[in-house]
């Protein structure tokens, strides 16, 4: 009987007894065990785990409570900008009207207020002494229609885009266009509107093959998107030079010139100026009062006392 065990049971009908191995008494302790250990640390875990979980549900209904806060937040903020950029917009509308009714474009480095004082002393100065006071002479009218930008640069189809604040036609935003859009074929020579000095010819940017003439007096005139040059930098041109042709360069959507007249740090409407010819340049004053003229005249005098002595 030797590495075995007895078990004996009894019960009203007698004993039985039965024989089991010596091992299960090992096995069956060892597995009472382990399932004992198994059963201890799974409730452990289970507890570790259950900690856990609350603590994130906590954390997450935190951050859902902050989340609903920052969605208010944000709400609010967009209220605030769509506010903002409508006044924004109405502040542009009225300033154009403005700028509009005194005959500006934007100064490039002067608020508006300061522009608007000194536009209104200028133009109050230079109608007290206009043209019509005093007549050009023959002389006086070739001189300025000959340095002064005057006349179409080009022969075109119609104006695609005018002078002023407008919705632009690629980036789709309200902004200051400082210049008219004339459409035209792919080609069609451009001219000079007045004699001057050739600053720029070569790529820029959203204005694609760019061009910058200097004129006398401060004017400048600067022409964008186009196919190809007539003249280079430092070329001297003189009125009605062909200087470009036609093209679609650049950020553009389909042929057109790009026309822009700058006076010292202002842009100007060219459409004031493409009215002007030999004929009606003495009405230059009246049409256009955001320049000094009397004092250019002033200067086109001493040039042509010059020329006679």
């Amino acid at each position: 009987m030797k590495n075995r065990l007895i078990v004996t049971l009894s019960d009203i009908h007698g004993s039985k007894q039965y024989s089991v191995h010596e091992i299960m008494k090992k096995v069956v302790p060892t597995v009472l065990l382990i399932l004992i250990l198994i059963g201890v640390g799974s409730s452990v875990y289970i507890n570790i785990l259950t900690t856990k979980l609350t603590k994130i549900k906590k954390i997450s209904a935190e951050y859902q409570v902050q989340n609903e806060n920052l969605n208010v937040q944000q709400k609010e903020l967009i209220a605030a900008i769509q506010e903002s950029s409508e006044k924004y917009t109405s502040v542009k509308t009225k300033l154009l009207e403005v700028e509009d009714m005194i005959g500006i474009g934007p100064d490039i480095n002067a608020s508006f207020q300061a522009r608007l004082e000194e536009e209104r002393t200028k133009a109050t100065e230079s109608l007290r002494i206009t043209l019509h006071e005093k007549e050009l002479s023959d002389m006086q009218k070739t001189l300025l229609s000959n340095i002064i930008p005057n006349g179409k640069p080009l022969s075109y189809k119609r104006v695609s885009s005018p002078f002023g604040y407008r919705t632009h036609p690629t980036k789709k935003n309200h902004s200051f266009h400082p210049a008219l859009d004339l459409t035209a074929k792919h080609g069609t020579p451009i001219y000079a509107p007045a004699s001057g000095v050739v600053v720029y010819a070569k790529r820029k940017g959203a204005y694609g093959n760019f061009l910058l003439l200097a004129h006398s007096f401060g004017f400048k005139t600067a022409y964008g998107h186009l196919s190809r040059f007539a003249v280079k930098s430092g070329d001297y041109v003189s009125k009605g030079d062909v200087i470009a042709y036609v093209g679609s360069t650049g950020r553009s959507t389909g042929p057109h010139l790009h026309y822009e007249i700058r006076y010292l740090t202002k842009w100007l409407d060219p459409k004031k100026f493409m009215h002007l010819d030999l004929e009606n340049i003495n009405n230059i004053s009246a049409n256009i009062t955001s320049v000094n003229w009397d004092s250019i005249l002033k200067q086109i005098e001493k040039l042509i006392s010059l020329a006679k002595t």
